[in-house]
C-alpha cells in the first residue's frame, strides 16, 4: 500500500521584488520557477543546489514565511495554499523547519527546558505539567542528549548540542515532516556524522517524512532515498541516489559529481 503525501508542491512560482530597481520600474526576481514533486510519509527527500537555487526559498514559501505567485502547496493532500494564517495554524505543527543558523533560533535567556516546552504550550496547552516534562525528557533522549542539561542556557551548549536542540524542538508537536536547511554545513565531519545517524534513526523509528536541503551531493546521496536538483529555480533532475549518480540528465549534475573529493591509494 502506497503511503500517503505529506508534501505536494505544484507547478511553485516564487518571486522577489526589488523596487528599487531604476527609476521607475520594479525589477523581479524569479527565486522558484514552476517546480513540482511530491514527498511521502516515511520518505527523506534531498534538495540538491548551489546557493541561490531557490533551496531555502522553497521551505519560506512551504512554512508560509514569504508569499507565492503561482502555483500550489499540499500538506496531508489538503490544498493549503490560500488558508488564512489562522486556518494554516493546525497544519503548522505538520511540518517544522530546522534552520540553517540553528543558534539563532533560541532566547539566550531560556533554558533548555523553557525551550522545549514553550511549542507545548502553543500547540498542546491542555497537556498537565507533569506529562509536559515527560514530554521534554523523551524528547531529549530521542536526540541523545542527557537530561542533566535542562536547567542550561544555549550559550552553555556545544555547537552538536545546540543542534540536536533544534532538531529536538521540531520534534516536540509530532510533525509529520522535519525540513532541514543546511542543517550540517558549518559543522565538523564528526558532527555531521552524528547528526545524519540523527536523522536516519527518526526517520525509521518514527517514520517521519525529511526533506534535506544540501549543497553536498555525496552526503544528500547518502541519507537520502530521492533527490530532486534544482538549479536556478528549476529542477534540473530527479530520481533515487543511484539514478543521479550513475545517469545524470545535465551536465550541472555531472560537475557536482566531479566536485567530490577521490581519494586515491598511494
Amino acid at each position: 500500500m502506497k503511503e500517503k503525501n505529506v508534501l505536494q508542491i505544484d507547478s511553485l512560482v516564487i518571486d522577489y521584488s526589488n523596487k528599487h530597481f531604476g527609476l521607475f520600474r520594479r525589477n523581479h526576481t524569479r527565486a522558484v520557477n514552476g517546480i513540482s514533486f511530491s514527498l511521502h510519509k516515511g520518505e527523506i527527500l534531498g534538495v540538491l543546489g548551489e546557493s541561490g537555487s531557490g533551496k531555502s526559498s522553497l521551505l519560506k514559501a512551504i512554512c508560509r514565511f514569504i508569499p507565492i505567485q503561482k502555483g500550489r502547496i499540499f500538506i496531508d493532500e489538503i490544498d493549503v495554499t490560500s488558508f488564512s494564517n489562522k486556518k494554516f495554524f493546525p497544519y503548522r505543527k505538520k511540518i517544522q523547519l530546522i534552520p540553517q543558523d540553528f543558534c539563532d533560533i533560541f532566547n539566550p535567556k531560556m533554558t533548555v527546558k523553557r525551550i522545549l516546552t514553550e511549542p507545548l504550550d502553543v500547540h498542546f496547552p491542555y497537556l498537565t505539567s507533569r506529562k509536559k516534562e515527560t514530554r521534554i525528557i523523551e524528547l531529549l533522549e530521542s536526540v541523545e542528549l542527557d537530561r542533566s542539561l535542562l536547567e542550561r542556557f544555549p550559550s552553555q551548549l556545544s555547537g552538536g548540542q545546540r543542534q540536536r536542540l533544534s532538531i529536538a524542538r521540531g520534534l516536540a508537536v509530532e510533525p509529520e515532516l522535519l525540513m532541514c536547511d543546511e542543517i550540517i554545513s558549518a559543522s565538523d565531519l564528526y558532527t555531521q556524522k552524528q547528526i545524519l545517524l540523527l536523522l536516519q534513526n527518526l526517520n525509521r523509528k518514527k517514520n517521519i517524512a525529511i526533506l534535506f536541503v544540501s549543497h553536498n551531493i555525496a552526503v544528500v546521496s547518502h541519507l537520502c532515498h530521492n533527490i530532486i536538483v534544482m538549479r536556478k529555480g528549476k529542477v534540473l533532475d530527479s530520481g533515487t541516489p543511484y539514478e543521479i549518480c550513475k545517469t545524470p540528465k545535465s551536465l550541472y549534475v555531472q560537475l557536482l559529481l566531479d566536485s567530490v573529493p577521490k581519494i586515491k591509494a598511494i
